[in-house]
């Protein structure tokens, strides 16, 4: 049998992650679960318990901090472990604010139509993020983002650090062309396994390097033959890259609710992100009665 791999980066036990885990828990699906390090008192034996179809594996969790090479690491991780483990079919990339908007059935058909093409998103054509390759990010846990604050010492610091080596001509990374999309992927078991045989390059190209989880798939696959296989070649952003539904222009992303039900479920998406209980309860269940009919 041909198989999925789910493979999900969680920071918390919520309502969300128990209907996601429902929703994914399928004899065709393993379901990998990162589980960011700094979480004290995760109920993993409540996890395996909502799982009784799929099989749910435990990856060793790294402390994830925002904008820094640890999202890189807790992706490298999951993949290093799905690839060991068999071959899979694809490989999902979704985080634990996520819901299917399709069922199981109806996503194994879509990309039984569709294999061979790999799901990632381009932002644009022209890469326009210079600053974030060719300097030395240092300290990278301790400049996490803040929001509606002013910024931290470590902050400053990187800035002052950054401003420092523009003055000095610090160009890392020159000779490598890159491009940004979006992290989160669905991909083939050969990609998969190439980004796996990448990861010393990986690490000596992104280690230091700001936001780069937003960068190093996407580089990855233009300097390789895999740029051939993209399912939406077209680096304009369009969420049918990806078939995600993530709304960036009402929030960072928005958080869906009840009243978005009929959007969500005539989009054509097959995933969607973000859901919270505390947000929208009803919209979570609308969502997994949806999927489970």
């Amino acid at each position: 049998m041909r198989k999925f791999a789910y493979l999900l980066i969680v920071h918390e036990y919520t309502y969300v992650l128990e209907i996601l885990l429902k929703c994914l828990d399928d004899e065709r699906n393993d379901i990998f679960l990162h589980i960011d390090r700094k979480t004290k008192q995760f109920p993993v034996e409540k996890c395996k318990k909502l799982v009784t179809r799929s099989n749910l594996i435990i990856v060793p969790g790294v402390s994830v901090f925002w904008g820094g090479y640890s999202q890189i690491e807790a992706e490298m991780l999951l993949l290093e472990t799905a690839v060991r483990k068999q071959h899979y079919q694809y490989y999902h990339l979704l985080s634990g604010s996520d819901l299917p908007l399709a069922s199981q059935n109806n996503i194994h058909s879509f990309f039984d139509e569709n294999e061979g093409k790999e799901f990632i998103r381009f932002q644009e054509a022209e890469f326009k993020y210079a600053d974030r390759i060719k300097y030395y990010y240092f300290g990278q846990k301790f400049n996490a983002r803040r929001k509606n604050k002013p910024a931290g010492l470590a902050e400053k610091i990187v800035k002052v650090s950054c401003a420092f080596q523009r003055i000095i001509g610090v160009d890392r990374n020159k000779n490598i062309s890159f491009q940004k999309g979006t992290n989160w992927f669905s991909i083939t078991d050969e990609f998969a396994r190439y980004i796996v045989s990448k990861r010393d390059w990986v690490k000596s190209v992104f280690k230091y390097t700001f936001c780069a989880d937003e960068l190093f798939l996407q580089t990855i696959l233009i300097n390789s033959k895999f740029i051939d296989n993209l399912y939406h070649p077209v680096f304009d952003n369009d969420k049918k890259a990806i078939m995600r539904y993530i709304d960036w222009e009402r929030g960072n992303p928005y958080t869906f609710r009840k009243e978005d039900f009929d959007d969500l479920i005539h989009s054509g998406m097959l995933f969607a992100r973000k859901f919270s209980e505390n947000t929208d309860k009803d919209i979570v269940d609308l969502i997994y009665h949806h999927v489970n009919v």
